[in-house]
């Protein structure tokens, strides 16, 4: 029976996790821009998009240096991996299944 490699598995979740990331900077800038013009009505308030976009681009920076981290050093690769998990469990719900998943099985062999 063939074993599953999480870490290869965990790599794979953030490199496809990665572009939705950038697409959620993107998003919600362009809803922004739309919204400040006045062509669309939406039921939010004035500063929730720009913010939902600073923070999709902070998640956005660290699963791309913690990435980089992993395929150079592996040694800083598991420190900050261990930090990325811990600031993925707010992302409700695919960020804190992932956290959840990532503190659970990752690195915890080497």
């Amino acid at each position: 029976m063939k074993t599953i490699n999480h870490n290869r598995l965990y790599t794979l979740i953030l490199l496809t996790l990665a572009p939705l990331c950038a697409l959620s900077v993107c998003l919600p800038l362009y809803l922004y821009g739309l919204s400040s013009a006045g062509s669309l009505h939406l039921h939010l308030p004035d500063g929730l998009l720009p913010w939902a976009a600073a923070i999709n681009l902070l998640y956005l920076i660290a699963i791309t240096v913690t990435l980089c981290s992993r395929a150079f050093n592996a040694q800083s690769g598991r420190k900050l991996t261990r930090y990325l998990n811990f600031l993925l469990l707010p992302a409700l719900p695919v960020g804190t299944v992932l956290g959840i998943y990532g503190l659970w099985k990752i690195d915890h062999n080497a």
